[in-house]
C-alpha cells in the first residue's frame, strides 16, 4: 500500500458515497429512472463531479472535466463525447433535448450511442447510460484505491467542510455534504 491518510481515505470515501447515495441508487430504486431528463442530468453531474478528480488540470472547466471522465468510459463513450456534451448542455441549461433521441427501455440497448435517423443524432438508452456509469463509477473508485498518483490526485481536490447545522430548524432540508473542492474556493 502507498503512503495515504485516513482522513484522505474518509474524505475520498464520503465523495464516493455522496455520488452513490444522492445520483446513482435513487436512479437505480425510484421512478427517476422512468424520465431520461432527470435521468441524463443526474449522470451528467456525477460525470463532472468524478471528471474533477480525474483531469489532470486543477483548474479543468466542466466540459474539460466531462471529456475526461467520458474517455476514461471508453468505447462509443469517448467516440460520441461532442455529442453527448451538446447534449448535456442543452439539458442543463434548457431542459430540453435537441441534440439526440431518447429512451428509457431496455429495447434499443444495443443502438446506445448509435448515430440514427437522417439527421444522424445518436440514441441515447437511459437504463444503458446509467448501468455504464455505475461501473465507470466502481472502476473509478478502484483505481484511486491503487494508484498511489490519482488518490493524492484526489484527495488534493478535496476537502472537508464544517458542519453548520442549526438545533432547531424548523423546516425540512438535506443538508449540504461535508466535502467541497478546492478549485471552487
Amino acid at each position: 500500500m502507498f503512503d495515504q491518510t485516513s482522513d484522505d481515505q474518509d474524505m475520498i470515501d464520503a465523495y464516493f458515497n455522496i455520488i452513490e447515495q444522492r445520483i446513482l441508487e435513487p436512479i437505480r430504486r425510484t421512478d427517476v429512472r422512468l424520465y431520461c431528463t432527470a435521468t441524463l442530468l443526474l449522470l451528467f453531474a456525477a460525470i463532472d463531479g468524478l471528471g474533477k478528480l480525474l483531469h489532470p488540470e486543477d483548474k479543468a472547466r466542466s466540459n474539460e472535466r466531462i471529456r475526461g471522465f467520458l474517455d476514461y468510459m471508453g468505447g462509443d463513450y469517448e467516440v460520441r463525447k461532442g455529442e453527448l456534451l451538446k447534449l448535456r448542455h442543452s439539458l442543463v441549461h434548457n431542459a430540453i433535448n435537441v441534440e439526440s433521441f431518447l429512451s428509457q427501455t431496455e429495447l434499443g440497448r444495443d443502438e446506445h450511442l448509435k448515430k440514427i435517423g437522417a439527421a444522424g443524432f445518436i440514441y441515447v438508452n437511459t437504463v444503458g447510460m446509467h448501468r455504464d456509469v455505475e461501473d465507470a463509477f466502481r472502476r473509478f473508485r478502484a483505481d484511486i484505491e491503487h494508484d498511489p498518483a490519482l488518490f493524492k490526485r484526489a484527495a488534493k481536490r478535496l476537502e472537508w467542510k464544517e458542519e453548520n447545522l442549526v438545533d432547531h430548524l424548523d423546516i425540512a432540508a438535506t443538508p449540504p455534504p461535508p466535502v467541497g473542492f478546492i478549485w471552487a474556493k
